[in-house]
């Protein structure tokens, strides 16, 4: 991980190209990547001839609304695709702005700290990427890759990028050490991104600590607070990390906060039934914790969950509700659990889930996960649906039956 975003920023420092990929070996897209304050002629023909795609530069939110280069509006597109702003052009300095000089300019003046919406003039031939404040840590995509690699390389943000294209169609990550080799230009993942920057930054700290007399025994209660965006996720800690018998693992489990269901006992969900599940289950072993995290509906927020239901009972399944609202099927992320998981001690451990997305994402940030304990829910008629999308469209490894009274789930 860390010699691949070493190889890739040491090649942005010196005014190179690296290959963003989004999911080796699989559908994700396949990005060229250069750092936009440095970018040439030489760099802008190089991409045009060997990447192929749309030249962008990324930029945050805030910084697109001070030079006046605010998202542009897509009707039904997914989460996961760019959010690009209105074209630029460098005001001063160009001709017709479609010259590699010209396009290199405009790129250079979106990285430029000093540059203001006065700088440009719009339509013009560079797409701004409008992308997270927190780079990778919002969206596990390539531009926020891209340009948190330019971060990482000690330039200015800002990264000139452009999909990669395969003969007429869009490269997907299948491609990337193919092209890699062809090019030569250095490759990296989405994924090692985030595990260098969950390995260097510290995301979290302890605000206050405390016991909790559970019906299942008691807890230490840990209260974290995120250093990127000031909420609160709290631990429940049973034992002691240095007391572990020798051979034995820490036992985990990492609950999203389900406010209907860990609260109200919703029936369309399981949310509820698996926390108390778990609970009861690490209160029997020697060490472990329950990560309750605020990620309310697979982290797009209590509001937006509720509206979700409404689409729900129209008919739609959760996927379908969370794309209908402009959401990814799951927007949830665990840097953050990673580093809880490490302040408390827990390098390896046993994680109660069903959910494989969650096994890799512990194992991306350095966490290893040496077993895997489902932890399913006897289904109910409310919630038999919703569990079958989990299962058949989230790929939860989940024992169902067709019906929800052909018994329970064991």
């Amino acid at each position: 991980m860390a010699l691949a975003v070493d190889s890739a920023t040491a090649a942005l420092r010196n005014a190179g190209i690296v290959l963003v990929a989004e999911d080796l070996g699989g559908a994700g897209a396949l990005w060229a990547v250069a750092a936009a304050q440095l970018t040439t002629p030489h760099l802008v023909n190089e991409l045009a001839t060997h990447a192929r795609g749309v030249l962008a530069v990324t930029v945050t939110r805030n910084r697109a609304r001070l030079l006046d280069c605010g998202e542009l509006e897509r009707r039904r597109a997914p989460a996961w695709l760019p959010r690009y702003g209105t074209s630029v052009e460098a005001a001063v300095g160009v001709s017709t702005g479609i010259s590699a000089a010209d396009r290199s300019l405009t790129a250079r003046l979106l990285a430029e700290p000093a540059s203001v919406a006065s700088d440009f003039v719009r339509p013009g031939h560079i797409m701004p990427i409008i992308v997270g404040d927190r780079g990778v840590l919002d969206a596990q995509l390539g531009p926020e890759a891209a340009h948190d690699l330019v971060i990482a390389a000690g330039l200015p943000a800002g990264a000139l990028v452009s999909h990669v294209l395969d003969g007429l169609e869009e490269a997907t990550a299948h491609a990337a050490q193919q092209v890699a080799r062809a090019t030569g230009w250095p490759l990296v993942t989405v994924s090692q991104v985030i595990g260098f920057r969950a390995h260097r930054e510290r995301l979290v700290r302890v605000v206050s600590e405390g016991e909790v007399a559970t019906a299942d025994g008691p807890f230490r209660v840990r209260v974290y607070v995120s250093e990127l965006d000031g909420t609160s996720h709290i631990a429940l800690v049973k034992g002691d990390s240095a007391q572990l018998p020798a051979g034995e693992m820490a036992t985990v489990r990492l609950h999203s906060q389900c406010l209907t269901g860990d609260i109200l006992h919703s029936r369309r969900c399981d949310c509820g039934g698996q926390l108390h599940q778990a609970l009861q289950r690490i209160a029997q072993a020697p060490f472990g914790a329950v990560l309750y995290l605020r990620q309310e509906g697979r982290g797009i927020g209590l509001i937006a969950k509720i509206k979700a239901y409404a689409l729900q009972d129209q008919g739609q399944d959760t996927v379908q509700a969370n794309e209908a609202l402009g959401f990814a099927p799951d927007e949830r992320d665990y840097a953050v659990a990673a580093q809880i998981l490490r302040d408390l001690g827990i390098a390896r451990l046993r994680l109660l889930t069903n959910n494989p997305a969650k096994v890799e994402a512990l194992q991306r940030f350095g966490i290893e996960v040496a077993a895997r304990e489902g932890i399913e829910v006897a289904p109910t008629a409310e919630n038999h649906r919703y569990l079958l999308t989990k299962r058949d469209r989230m790929g939860h490894l989940l024992s169902l039956p067709e019906h929800p009274d052909q018994g329970q789930a064991s």
